[in-house]
């Protein structure tokens, strides 16, 4: 059995894959944005340990978030999904899994300016896992950034990226920040996901897909099992196996440059690049 953290899991995928993990007796910590989300994720998966509360559109919350998380032990994955449900309203083996709470299209907040002056959808999507994966002990086996096909249409360039409304810049960033930390930890596997198009409160009612396929591959590769499990550091793929990602995604230069932009607006570094 393994001990899973997943963040923005009160909805959609993040909540599928909670409810198999804990079904098949896997040791799972929720995450969600607020008390009231909280209540509804921890009734929705009884059998979870815990549940974490952080808002990840906050730089402050987001740290705390980590420092809790922390106090419950070293995870065997973590899955870091952005926050869609939470700020999608209505929208059309410790395993720590966190990029699974985002910002995407439709979202009432998508053209929001946080309190620490930069776009909610580059400080949901992109600064909070960076933040995240920074603070947090490093997982013991294994890292999941929640990217998505819509990263083919991002803007590897990072011109404006703090102000940027673009959720397709921000998916793209999700899966340089994976390739970065891959290089950068070599024991651990750190690899990106599009989960596809599914019925969700950010994919919305006219999703040809359920949440069941990619939950399944989540709870096989949570587990160590599965194609995902086996796939290199620093893959992108999807619930049908390894795909070739945007190629400004390996662009080593330019994934220096988004580690050095988050590392600024945040003023948290890497343990040992300080």
């Amino acid at each position: 059995m393994v001990r899973v953290f997943i963040t923005g899991s009160s909805d959609g995928i993040g909540l599928a894959a909670a409810k198999a993990l804990s079904e098949k007796g896997h040791q799972v910590t929720l995450h969600a944005r607020n008390a009231e989300r909280a209540k509804q994720a921890s009734e929705a998966v009884p059998k979870a340990e815990g549940c974490l509360i952080g808002n990840l559109s906050s730089i402050s919350e987001t740290k705390q978030l980590a420092k809790d998380a922390n106090k419950t032990g070293t995870f065997d994955a973590i899955i870091r999904k952005s926050l869609s449900a939470n700020f999608c309203e209505g929208n059309a083996e410790t395993l720590t899994v966190t990029d699974n709470a985002g910002i995407g299209y439709g979202a009432t907040s998508s053209k929001e300016i946080t309190s620490d002056g930069i776009s909610a959808v580059f400080a949901v999507n992109t600064l909070a896992p960076y933040i995240l994966t920074c603070l947090m002990d490093k997982p013991k086996s294994r890292i999941l950034f929640m990217s998505s096909d819509s990263h083919f249409g991002g803007d590897e360039t990072l011109k404006d990226c703090t102000t940027s409304f673009s959720y397709a810049n921000s998916k793209l960033q999700d899966t340089m920040l994976s390739k970065a930390f891959a290089r950068r930890w070599t024991d651990v596997q750190s690899v990106s996901m599009h989960p596809g198009w599914l019925k969700t409160k950010m994919g919305g009612a006219s999703a040809p897909g359920t949440t069941d396929k990619s939950s399944q591959v989540l709870t096989e590769w949570s587990a160590g099992e599965g194609f995902a499990a086996k796939l290199s550091s620093g893959a992108f793929f999807t619930t049908g196996g390894e795909q070739s990602p945007h190629g400004g995604a390996d662009n080593v230069k330019k994934q220096e440059e988004l580690m050095k932009i988050c590392r600024d607006i945040s003023n948290v570094a890497v343990s040992g690049e300080e």
